[in-house]
Formats: structure tokens, sequence, C-alpha cells
């Protein structure tokens, strides 16, 4: 277990009848586990698609690995908001199956939502269940500002639409997105990205 690598959650909002334990002690991302398996984290697949077995070689043939986790998050195939609406489409369509594939084994899971501008909305947040806990992923959307306004109106219309009970990030928090959920009382946790906690490692100093 490398569980440096395994993210922790930070409470940024705790809002009515907010529950603990419906969420992941830790997250660590599908590739890592392969290396260094964290049996306490649940998987999340937050990195490069082509250097992730999961999208590489699919799914089906890492069930009875994910079995041994306490739970998964559903894929995170890139809705590339430049990318042509059947692209958008397929990549969603991916996303929405591996979730199908995790409840036919049995497999705890928590539905990860993917978005790209205006044109994926109307089928992003299809079969996105109400008032839910839900994740989104925010690692490498915030570096330039059209990226970063994308994702920023993706999570408001999740928001606006789906009213989710828990929302949990992956990576950084707007703090726009931190007054939306305390004015409408959704409660926000905060996992910190693979990439944060190896940079916070490289620059720590034990006490001698």
């Amino acid at each position: 277990m490398n569980e440096q690598y395994s993210s922790p959650y930070e409470i940024l909002y705790r809002g009515k009848d907010f529950d603990e334990k419906e969420i992941p002690k830790r997250v660590q991302s599908f590739s890592m586990s392969l290396a260094y398996p964290d049996y306490g984290a649940w998987l999340h697949y937050y990195e490069k698609e082509k250097l992730c077995k999961a999208y590489t070689d699919g799914l089906s043939p890492y069930l009875g690995y994910i079995k041994k986790f306490p739970g998964s998050l559903t894929l995170d195939r890139s809705i590339g908001w430049c990318d042509h609406i059947d692209v958008q489409k397929d990549s969603d369509n991916l996303n929405k199956h591996s979730r199908e594939l995790f409840e036919a084994n049995g497999i705890p899971n928590i539905i990860n939502v993917r978005f790209g501008d205006k044109k994926s909305y109307p089928f992003c947040f299809r079969n996105v269940p109400q008032n839910a806990v839900l994740f989104i992923g925010n690692q490498g959307t915030q570096r330039y500002a059209d990226c970063k306004m994308v994702q920023f109106a993706g999570t408001m219309e999740l928001i606006k639409r789906q009213n989710p009970r828990v929302l949990l990030v992956y990576g950084s928090v707007d703090k726009r997105i931190l007054d939306e959920c305390k004015k409408r009382d959704i409660s926000l946790v905060r996992y910190p990205s693979q990439c944060e906690l190896a940079h916070a490692k490289k620059f720590f100093t034990p006490e001698t």
C-alpha cells in the first residue's frame, strides 16, 4: 500500500444530513493501484486514457480485481468540448456503460459526471439521479482560462439540473462552486489529486 498516493478527503462544506459514511475515505487511481494497491481506497480513472489499462484493455478483464476494493467511480473518458457531437456521445456512452458493468457485478460505485460544452448537456446528464452523491474531476481543467470556463459552466449546470446532495471533487475547487454549494446547502468534499500529493511529498522534510 502506498497511501501517500491515495487522496484523503477534505470537507469544504457540510450540508444538512451529511454522513461521512457515504463517501470514500480515500481514492486511488486505477493505474497506481496495479503497482501499489491501497485496498482501503476507492478506484478512480482520472488519468491519461492511453496509459490506463481500464481504457486500453477495457474494464471486463479487471472486474475481479476491482472487487477487491471498497468501490469504484465510473469511468472518465474525455468529452472534449472541441470534439464532434458523435465523438462526445461515444465517450459518454462508455462512461455510463461502466456503471452498468459495475452494478451487474455487484461493485459499489459512485457516478463520475463528465461533460463538455453546452452541446453535451442534453445527453451527459441523462440517467444521473437527482439528489445523489456525485463525483466530478477537476484535474487539468483549472490551468487555462477556456478549460476552466467550460468546466465551471458544466459544474453549475450539473448543480442546477441534478441538485446533488453531496458533490465530491477530485482536484482543486473553484470558489464560485463552493459559494453555490453553500447557497444550495450541498455538501462539498475535495480529494487532492495524485499530482498534488506527489508534489507535497517532494517538498516534505521530516523533522529531525
